[in-house]
């Protein structure tokens, strides 16, 4: 086995943007609309404002982050971009919480999520009722299937990832379309409009405060646009792909979002998605087409969730590899060494895999005990919340290198583009914090640091 050997340049544009289409696409709108919708306590407008704002959040943050891709071409991801701007320290904590709790428990959730479609999916051929020991088991062989294919089939996987953000992307045109014809036809009950929403809206703080509500489950949906720097040394021409992968991806996933967003509660009431969860989409499908359509769009569904957590996954096995590399990382379990037959970093593959497999349980825990259920606890929402206050700490770590002069292009633009990223992550953790739960899982966050921080000075 050899150490500090360079990955290999095998991914290209089209990779790259589907990486982000494909990594945001499948993380949430599927499974969080009707999360959404109960934040805003069935608000379909005060929804439709939180993924807009949202959208525009994180659109002119992935412009703002294509500056560090731009001088940081090979040396990707959010880990490394944190090291050039703020030191070693710094970039020790972030890589700490990456390989602890950020990459892995997403992944986790993902590969269960993934889990609750296909029980659903089963059940409409075998005699069961789908529950958590189903979606827990079906997640794990999930898992354990896309990780030999990332170890001994890399660029296996990189074709699955253009594979699925195409299919994915269908589904979303599809019923994005049918509400809007749906409207156009008039073919839509008054009450499900959102020119009803706004002729009941109050002027009260209520609404502004049900907007900011939905801010943490719509960031759920919108995360893992900047994963594909994860993998920007082994992206072809990394300084200009990257950028462009990162802008027309995040463009993109806004607008299919937004549309896809309308299309739902076009045809659907709050209430009913509320009362559906997780399944809405299979009775949205009955309603426009027939049990066929519905068994059709739960196969596009799988198929997007596995897409997605397959994309965590191949960067989640990456992350102790890179923080074993960090100057101030202590060395341990030789995650630092790459493979010469996979030309994969094989420890930290398994490192990782662990790890997942740990939050995995702790999901199914989460979504069982009455302690948690009760309270409405989300831990996906835990790593969220950290990685908004990352991007903002490198969003204004940008205006110290704007004045060194390091980048190209028009440099008033890029200080607005960066000052309007600024404003959007502040928007989304001051509605975070005034959410349930919303202090608590900054808290948690904390706690992980402090972890780190014991871990450094043993």
């Amino acid at each position: 086995m050899e150490k500090n050997q360079q990955l290999e340049a095998k991914y290209g544009l089209f990779t790259a943007i589907s990486m982000v289409i494909g990594q945001v696409i499948g993380s949430g709108i599927f499974f969080k609309v009707d999360d959404v919708l109960l934040a805003t306590q069935g608000n379909v407008l005060a929804g439709l404002l939180g993924f807009v704002i949202v959208g525009i959040s994180v659109v002119f943050g992935a412009i703002s982050m294509s500056n560090y891709a731009e001088v940081l071409p090979k040396d990707g991801g959010v880990l490394n971009y944190v090291n050039f701007r703020f030191g070693e320290t710094a970039s020790y904590f972030v890589g700490w919480m990456y390989m602890s709790l950020f990459y892995p428990l997403l992944t986790a959730v993902l590969f269960t999520v993934s889990g609750i479609y296909i029980a659903h999916f089963c059940a409409e051929f075998m005699s069961f009722s789908p529950g958590n020991l189903h979606f827990l088991l079906i997640g794990l062989v999930n898992v354990l299937i896309f990780f030999v294919f990332n170890i001994f089939r890399p660029r296996s996987s990189g074709i699955f990832q253009q594979f699925t953000m195409v299919l994915k992307i269908l589904p979303l045109i599809l019923i994005a379309s049918i509400g809007i014809l749906s409207l156009i036809k008039g073919d839509v009950e008054e009450t499900n409009t959102f020119a009803f929403a706004v002729k009941n809206i109050s002027n009260s703080p209520s609404f502004i405060l049900l907007v900011a509500a939905s801010f943490v489950p719509i960031s759920f949906a919108f995360d893992g646009w900047y994963i594909a720097t994860q993998i920007s040394g082994e992206i072809k021409n990394s300084r200009k792909n990257l950028p462009k992968a990162l802008i027309i991806g995040t463009i993109a996933v806004m607008v299919i979002y937004v549309s896809y967003y309308s299309g739902i509660v076009l045809r659907m009431s709050g209430d009913e998605i509320i009362a559906l969860k997780d399944t809405y989409i299979t009775e949205f499908s009955r309603k426009v087409a027939s049990n066929t359509g519905a068994l059709v769009m739960q196969l596009f569904i799988i198929i997007s969730v596995l897409g997605a957590a397959n994309g965590l996954l191949l960067a989640t096995i990456r992350v102790p590899f890179q923080f074993s590399n960090l100057p101030k990382a202590k060395k341990f379990l030789n995650i630092d060494v790459i493979d010469p037959k996979t030309k994969m970093p094989v420890n930290s593959a398994l490192l990782g895999l662990a790890i997942i497999i740990m939050y995995m349980l702790i999901y199914f825990v989460s979504n069982t005990a009455p302690v948690f259920t009760e309270r409405g606890f989300d831990i996906s929402a835990i790593p969220i919340v950290f990685i908004y206050m990352v991007n903002g700490a490198l969003f204004i770590g940008l205006f110290r290198l704007f004045r060194k002069d390091v980048f190209t292009g028009n440099k008033i633009l890029k200080k607005i583009m960066a000052v309007t990223a600024i404003f959007g992550i502040v928007v989304v953790l001051l509605g975070t914090a005034t959410a349930p739960n919303g202090i608590t899982y900054m808290l948690i966050s904390l706690v992980f640091l402090v972890f780190g921080f014991l871990l450094k000075k043993s």
